[in-house]
């Protein structure tokens, strides 16, 4: 299944069993008078994030500070097989529940046994950590966990009525801080102590050694718009081979390989296809995270998955915005500025992602279009020299 096609069910189903559930679900709260505070520590934290491996990444760090809040809970993770492969390397879960949606049986076989698993679990907290979806709100509250954590904004107005704890997801703040905010409600505790936490820490060494700038011009179908013209990615390809030692480095998942192969057969010479490689979903996420890691000077990106995995691995990071704004998904601390540099194409109508399903582009992301290349060499050269 397509990503819209996931969201038109989700939009479709969830909204009639939404109208259904919810005079019920008030009905037992008011009979039953449940205890929803937060003075019992759980046994049990389960997550719920179907789709949006950057988004995960994201909040991994809010998700390990309430780990280190409860030690002895296990915290699992419902998500999609593909995100289970690329969040498994960073060992944040005790345990990952995976839901193959290739089409709506699958999903729902699946989803019924996730949930016969949730009520063989004692004292289980639920984390809903889709900001949009209909249907992962119905899951948190067929799990009959005590404590229902969820975002809640003006499109699923309906979550107050369902979760125990609504979190006030504010599109004017980064994604990153969302999470923060989740992860505040779920253990009581100032933010302060989660924004101070990093799963990964340590510092790169030899970073102007490396062989190799990774580039990423993939993302999913939902959100091709953020994609940057072949024409561009030829002109740094081409700036990068003839102005750095580097080798370049083609990054994206197994599906983007062909898009890839074509790309570098039609646009480079045979003297330049000698030093570039085609790294789409080689030898799974371990070999590609430390091939990043051990290979890969920085990488230049735009906003999709591997822009976020390089930030949570320490790299530093080049990236390109359109029809989405950094200061929204791109969360930058005072001491990192030099290691993540932006291009944020500014026009009148960005961001339109997230905020309207009819784009006002039509989808022709002119703000993309329109990135000349000297604003991105310029970057490129700054970054070389902070390495």
């Amino acid at each position: 299944m397509q990503t819209s096609q996931k969201q038109l069910a989700d939009r479709c189903l969830g909204y009639a069993l939404i109208a259904f559930f919810i005079p019920i679900t008030r009905l037992f709260g008011i009979v039953l008078k449940r205890n929803h505070k937060l003075k019992v520590s759980p046994e049990n934290i389960l997550f719920i994030k179907i789709l949006g491996l950057g988004s995960l990444i994201t909040a991994l760090d809010s998700i390990a500070a309430i780990k280190k809040k409860y030690p002895e809970a296990k915290l699992i993770l419902l998500t999609e097989t593909n995100i289970a492969d690329g969040i498994r390397p960073f060992k944040v879960f005790d345990e990952i529940w995976t839901i193959e949606s290739s089409n709506l049986f699958s999903v729902f076989l699946g989803s019924a046994m996730h949930l016969l698993k949730s009520w063989k679990l004692h004292n289980l907290w639920v984390a809903d950590l889709e900001v949009y979806s209909k249907l992962t709100t119905l899951f948190s509250l067929f799990t009959l966990a005590i404590n229902r954590f969820g975002f809640q904004l003006f499109p699923v107005y309906f979550r107050k009525y369902l979760n125990t704890h609504n979190v006030y997801f504010n599109q004017f703040l980064c994604l990153e801080d969302n999470y923060i905010n989740m992860s505040e409600a779920v253990t009581g505790e100032n933010s302060l102590g989660v924004q101070g936490y990093k799963i990964n820490s340590g510092k790169r060494t030899s970073e102007s050694d490396k062989t190799y700038i990774a580039l990423n011009n993939t993302c999913s179908d939902l959100a091709l718009v953020r994609k940057m013209p072949d024409e561009l990615l030829q002109k740094l390809c081409v700036w990068i081979l003839e102005n750095t030692n580097y080798k370049i480095a083609l990054l994206g998942a197994p599906i983007d390989q062909m898009a890839n192969e074509l790309f570098i057969n039609d646009k480079l010479t045979s003297e330049q296809k000698i030093k570039v490689i085609n790294y789409t979903g080689k030898d799974g996420f371990d070999a590609y995270y430390n091939f990043l890691s051990v290979q890969t000077a920085f990488i230049i990106s735009i906003d999709s998955a591997p822009l976020h995995i390089a930030k949570k691995l320490g790299l530093s990071t080049i990236s390109l915005w359109g029809p989405t704004n950094p200061k929204s998904y791109l969360k930058i601390y005072e001491e990192e500025k030099q290691r993540h540099l932006y291009y944020y194409s500014n026009v009148q109508c960005s961001p339109c992602v997230h905020h309207t399903r009819s784009l006002p582009c039509g989808g022709n992301n002119a703000c993309m279009k329109n990135i000349e290349e000297a604003s991105i060499t310029g970057l490129i050269k700054e970054m070389i020299g902070n390495l």
